[in-house]
C-alpha cells in the first residue's frame, strides 16, 4: 500500500482544515470564504489530485462533488468490468484459438483447449501452423496443423466477456473462425 504524505508535508501551512470525509480523497481548503483555495490528495497516493483557488466556496463545493462522483462512476464500472471478465466462459475442449501479433510483420499463432479447469480457467497447446500459397511473397494464408510435439498444456484464465485469453503481453487469443489468416513476413507490416 502506498504511503498517503497529505498529513505530513505536502499540505501548505494555509490550507489546515479538512473536509469532505470520504473513502477516496484528502481535501484540505483555506477556511477563506472569500479566496477559498483547496488540494486534493489520492487516499492511496502521494501525488496531489489538484490544488486550485475558487471564485467561492460553492464553486468549490460544487468541483469536489464533482470529483467525488467521478470517481464513484469509476468504481462501479470497474465493478462492473470484473463481474463481466469473471463470467463462465463457453470455450469447450478442442477449440482452436488463435493469435495476430507483431510489429514489422504479423505473426499468427494457434492454440488448442485441451482441458477445462473451473469456469474461467483452462489449459491450451501450442499448434503448428500449415502453409497455403497466397500469391504474393510478403504474405502466406495459415490455418492450424496439428498440435506441436512434446507441448506441454499451460493454465490462462479466460474473460468471459468475449471468450479471449491473454497468452502474453502483445499476444491476445481469440476463438479461430475457420479461415486462413493472413501472415507476413519481416519488413512488409500488417
Amino acid at each position: 500500500m502506498t504511503k498517503n504524505y497529505a498529513s505530513e508535508r505536502y499540505i501548505p501551512k494555509q490550507l489546515n482544515t479538512k473536509i469532505k470525509e470520504n473513502d477516496h480523497f484528502d481535501f484540505f481548503w483555506n477556511n477563506d470564504n472569500l479566496k477559498p483555495s483547496c488540494i486534493a490528495f489520492p487516499k492511496k497516493g502521494k501525488n496531489k489530485l489538484f490544488w486550485y483557488r475558487f471564485k467561492n466556496v460553492e464553486h468549490m463545493n460544487k468541483h469536489i462533488n464533482n470529483v467525488l462522483e467521478n470517481a464513484k462512476s469509476r468504481e462501479e464500472e470497474k465493478a462492473k468490468y470484473k463481474a463481466e471478465r469473471l463470467k463462465p466462459h463457453t470455450l469447450k475442449v478442442g477449440d482452436v484459438l488463435y493469435t495476430s501479433w507483431g510489429y514489422d510483420q504479423t505473426n499468427i499463432d494457434f492454440y488448442k483447449v485441451v482441458k477445462l479447469v473451473g469456469k474461467t480457467s483452462i489449459k491450451l497447446c501450442k499448434m503448428t501452423n500449415k502453409y497455403y500459397e497466397s500469391g504474393c511473397k510478403a504474405s502466406d494464408k495459415v490455418v492450424p496443423g496439428d498440435v506441436k510435439e512434446n507441448a506441454e498444456p499451460f493454465l490462462k484464465r479466460v474473460n468471459g466477456k468475449d471468450n479471449h485469453v491473454n497468452i502474453s503481453s502483445f499476444e491476445f487469443a481469440r476463438v479461430w473462425d475457420g479461415k486462413p489468416k493472413y501472415q507476413t513476413a519481416w519488413g512488409y507490416g500488417h
